[in-house]
């Protein structure tokens, strides 16, 4: 078992938060700060897609990486012709 000492606004703080019914317990809460904290500062720079999902696996954001051997075309996924006047342009004018 482990005793902290907080501050009695933190402590009020993590009571509220149990309160409101956003945690189950006051150790939930804890928890959570801790993980916060123990978390993996984001990375500098642009990512690549690849280091982007790493970064989210290891910081709980997604709990496997994608599969991307299902990344395929679909050949039923082909761009459709279609006549008239675009969507956007229809709404503009019944509009005025």
């Amino acid at each position: 078992m482990l005793t902290i000492h907080l501050p009695e606004d933190l402590e009020n703080a993590l009571h509220a938060e149990v309160q409101s019914g956003r945690f189950a317990s006051v150790d939930d809460v804890i928890a959570l700060a801790l993980r916060r904290l123990l978390k993996p500062p984001p990375p500098k720079g642009p990512l690549t897609q690849e280091e982007l999902d790493r970064y989210m696996l290891e910081t709980g954001m997604i709990s496997e990486l994608p599969d991307t051997s299902a990344d395929f075309d679909d050949p039923d996924e082909e761009l459709i012709e279609i006549e008239g006047e675009p969507l956007s342009e229809t709404i503009i004018r019944e509009r005025r």
